[in-house]
């Protein structure tokens, strides 16, 4: 896919305010697209550039607390913190700092030990209760997972819980020794099989949380809304053309490979993991895990091949080294292998997941131009399982 949606990594407001574009999704129409912005920080030297997901504290603390916008046709606009469709964000963030904010969808404000969650009203008890279900089959003491506090209609409040991301981690050389880095992948896998042994799907059904069933087809609807969104943007664009082709081909090819083959036994899932949902502090500790609000009964493929593949596009992104990859990789597949999970399961799951990152990350800079990139060089990993 050369070509790729025009989103710039900085953006001007009304006011000459220069942002910086942390991450973007696409709205219903071509050339309009959410944004998530930090104030631009000055450069620390010449030509020393901070990644835009960079932690706050490492951005500076002029970047500090994030804003939602739009931009449209090439117009930028700032969502005011009393965003409309999240009546409770404001109060919220008097209290706090925001570090998430999807315009008109949901927010994060982390206040102390605290973190709250603002979402449309109505939204909250569900969030609450896919938490509640999370926390029973977790509640061996596999995972450190954050404490529901509070919750309303559209307010959840969680506790805070210790240690750095799995991706934070896999991109520091400096205090985190390879055997430290193996050692981490080494207590998820530990604690991923356990979870899943301790709570076999059949058990779940009998909980009082009724959860979402995420079967293959859901996975293909989701798939083909992630593809629309990139047709939808590119259509009418002659050199978007052989990029069409080459995206509507491997939706067509992912599908083929969900549909063709029998189903695994389905389980409880996290929903979306990956290497920002998994927490460490680098002691002897469980591992922790956060954000259940996609929790659902799936094959065990859907959460492991979601989780590899971000970790091999973080390897394409020169995120993380081959070294590292190999190491996160093979714990994956041996923890498939002893949930028994089938290859050609892992490798459908794996396939649609490349191709919508391909799609998502297309629209967020500066990986756009690479994402067509990224979806090409992997194509043939989508046949394999055990990838080395």
């Amino acid at each position: 896919m050369s070509w790729h949606p025009d989103i710039p990594l900085q953006l001007t407001d009304a006011a000459g305010a220069l942002w910086q574009v942390r991450r973007a999704w696409p709205e219903k129409s071509a050339g309009e697209y959410s944004v998530e912005v930090v104030p631009r920080p000055a450069p620390a030297s010449p030509g020393f550039e901070t990644p835009p997901d960079a932690p706050a504290a490492k951005r500076g603390r002029a970047a500090a607390g994030v804003r939602a916008g739009h931009v449209r046709h090439g117009m930028f606009s700032l969502v005011p913190l009393a965003d409309p469709r999240l009546p409770s964000l404001a109060a919220a963030a008097a209290g706090g700092e925001v570090v998430v904010h999807r315009a008109h969808k949901r927010a994060v404000v982390h206040a102390g030990d605290r973190y709250i969650k603002v979402l449309r009203p109505g939204y909250g008890l569900r969030v609450a209760e896919s938490h509640a279900s999370a926390a029973d089959v977790l509640a061996g003491g596999f995972f450190d997972t954050p404490r529901l506090l509070a919750s309303g209609s559209d307010v959840v409040v969680f506790s805070s819980i210790p240690g750095r991301s799995y991706l934070e981690l896999g991109q520091d050389h400096t205090t985190v020794t390879e055997a430290g880095y193996a050692a981490m992948w080494g207590a998820w896998s530990r604690a991923w099989v356990t979870a899943a042994r301790a709570a076999p799907g059949r058990a779940l059904r009998t909980t009082a949380v009724a959860l979402p069933e995420h079967p293959a087809g859901a996975e293909v609807d989701t798939l083909r809304r992630w593809t629309g969104h990139w047709l939808t943007h590119s259509d009418g664009i002659p050199e978007a053309s052989q990029a069409r082709a080459a995206l509507l081909a491997q939706r067509d090819h992912a599908v083929g490979l969900l549909v063709s083959s029998r189903p695994d036994p389905p389980a409880w899932a996290h929903g979306d993991l990956h290497d920002k949902q998994l927490l460490s502090s680098g002691g002897p500790g469980a591992p922790g895990l956060v954000d259940f609000d996609g929790s659902c009964i799936a094959e065990p493929a859907l959460d492991l091949a979601n989780l590899d593949v971000h970790l091999e596009l973080r390897r394409l992104q020169h995120r993380l080294t081959v070294r590292r990859y190999r190491i996160a990789h093979g714990h994956i597949l041996a923890v498939a292998e002893q949930l028994r999970v089938s290859p050609e399961r892992f490798a459908a799951y794996a396939a649609a997941t490349r191709v919508r990152l391909a799609c998502l990350y297309a629209f967020r800079p500066p990986w756009g131009p690479d994402a067509g990139d990224y979806l090409v060089r992997v194509r043939t990993l989508s046949e394999s399982y055990y990838v080395m």
